[in-house]
């Protein structure tokens, strides 16, 4: 009975761990599209299919984007 109490506690934790971070991640991308940016429909459509793709596939994206932003940085020195 223990094991099972403990498996849902840490399942339950997961969970809210992902879903807490996915919410911080789509809000910090979410300024970037500002109203000051002057996009047509169909880019604001696709920037908020890229921050929802963004946003669930969080564990993927995040590693990738902070290489291309480590690499970015390391080529302007």
């Amino acid at each position: 009975m223990l094991i099972y109490i403990l498996s849902f506690a840490m399942t339950l934790c997961f969970i809210s761990v992902y879903t807490l971070i996915s919410l911080y991640l789509s809000a910090a991308w979410f300024r970037f599209f500002t109203p000051g940016i002057k996009l047509s429909n169909q880019q604001k459509v696709f920037s908020f299919l890229t921050i929802g793709i963004a946003t669930v596939c969080w564990p993927l994206v995040l590693p990738i984007a902070y290489v291309k932003l480590l690499n970015a940085s390391a080529s302007k020195f």
